[in-house]
């Protein structure tokens, strides 16, 4: 058993992918547009909601 001021071999090993990027996580453009419409939807229905009042 190795001693416990020793690191394991496990954090001596290389990773095999270097960290995410901001062009790694790419948002799809479907998501972003669904997104939008359904807060277009909600915001015009709390505008007739407010209207009616």
């Amino acid at each position: 058993m190795p001693p416990y001021d020793s690191p394991s071999t496990a954090a001596w090993e290389p990773h095999g992918r270097a960290a995410e990027t901001g062009v790694d996580r790419r948002v799809p453009v479907l998501t972003l547009g669904a997104g939008l419409t359904l807060m277009g939807i909600g915001l015009g229905f709390i505008g007739l909601r407010v209207r009616h009042v």
